[in-house]
């Protein structure tokens, strides 16, 4: 079968944990008691590497209901994998994760329907039809042990077909499922709530499409997010610079946007493209690209912005983007599977790639 990505996420591109609310393409996110939920800088999970990046993952926290609820493309069987550490079991059984048709009414609550992933004190876990509480499926024991690092790798076929949750590339427990849902929804979890500070923390998540053959034993390999950042002027420079960066692409080489240095036009079909940092050695395997830009739309009447990622004066050109007039800047991205020209990506390819940005 052939994974395809659909969108990737090392969390160091992220400055507060307010950014995280603001993923709207393809994805957006909800959170839950965000107010008591942090980025921090970690140890012990896959952390992105990057020049001039600083390692941060999305620690979900240990309060009631800490969590996210992820807005899906209802496109059928999901994919998920991510690194994952967990410092300490739960007290009693929690909430990992849930894969449900309608947002869930709190995190650490059953949805209305659908089914969710739970984790014990014992290290079991469980996966439960949300609507009527019973287990389909128990693992062996001590399967999950405390403070200990993961690669997580979970799949849902909601169309009477299973669920599976899997840890280093081993199966941990399968459910063949009875019911029938739309998958939209997916809620990330802190199973529990720990005085000494139980949590989860996650990072390089990743998701895949299929091809259609659908298995619940094809996992997702551990994969790592490479962050490369703009270093050097594009081919285009044709938006104007707002705030005192040199050039157009030391105006958009941070992590996390900031609103003192921008590019901006307020003319549609211009271009700014931007040159970026090099991949580490020579990977073998490079499902994707995802662009990301963060953006705001501030005068009247329509304005759309579509990602560009470019490679020896070939474009492939994401689908409009409509922006909305507002004082806040949101992130958006789009995923490339293949290079322009539909082939596949190599690390020669990404070294030359420029990422663009065109006001449609």
């Amino acid at each position: 079968m052939t994974l395809i990505l659909e969108w990737a996420c090392g969390f160091e591109q992220f400055g507060a944990i307010s950014d995280i609310a603001q993923v709207a393409q393809p994805w957006t996110a909800q959170l839950s008691n965000g107010n008591f939920m942090s980025i921090s800088t970690t140890t012990g999970v896959r952390s992105l590497q990057g020049s001039g990046v600083t390692p941060k993952a999305l620690n979900l926290g240990n309060f009631v209901s800490s969590g996210v609820i992820w807005t899906v493309p209802n496109i059928g069987t999901r994919y998920l994998g991510m690194g994952w550490f967990l410092p300490a079991l739960p007290a009693g059984e929690g909430n990992l994760f849930q894969f449900t048709a309608t947002p869930p009414a709190s995190p650490s609550g059953a949805g209305a329907d659908g089914v969710r992933i739970t984790l014990d004190n014992t290290g079991t876990v469980r996966i439960r039809q949300n609507s009527t509480n019973s287990v389909l499926v128990t693992s062996a024991a001590y399967a999950v042990s405390a403070n200990t690092q993961y690669w997580l790798s979970v799949s849902c076929n909601p169309n009477s077909g299973w669920v599976a949750f899997a840890l280093n590339g081993t199966v941990i427990c399968t459910a063949t499922l009875g019911i029938n849902f739309a998958l939209q929804y997916i809620t990330f979890l802190s199973a529990g709530v720990s005085s000494v500070g139980q949590q989860i923390v996650v990072d390089d998540l990743v998701s895949y499409s299929t091809d259609g053959t659908d298995t619940a034993s094809t996992l997702v390999p551990p994969r790592s997010v490479w962050t490369s950042l703009p270093n050097a002027v594009g081919d285009q420079t044709q938006w104007s610079r707002v705030g005192g960066a040199v050039a157009n692409w030391d105006s958009v080489n941070g992590q996390a946007y900031q609103t003192a240095m921008y590019n901006t036009t307020s003319q549609n079909g211009t271009f700014d493209y931007y040159n970026i940092t090099d991949l580490p050695g020579a990977p073998t395997t490079i499902d994707g690209v995802v662009v990301t830009a963060c953006a705001r739309k501030e005068d009247s009447g329509s304005r759309n912005l579509k990602l560009h990622a470019r490679v020896n004066g070939v474009d492939d050109v994401s689908s409009a983007i409509t922006l909305t007039t507002g004082a806040a800047f949101w992130y958006l991205s789009a995923t490339f599977p293949k290079a322009p020209g539909s082939v596949a990506w190599t690390a020669s390819a990404i070294n030359l790639c420029q990422l663009g940005l065109e006001s449609a």
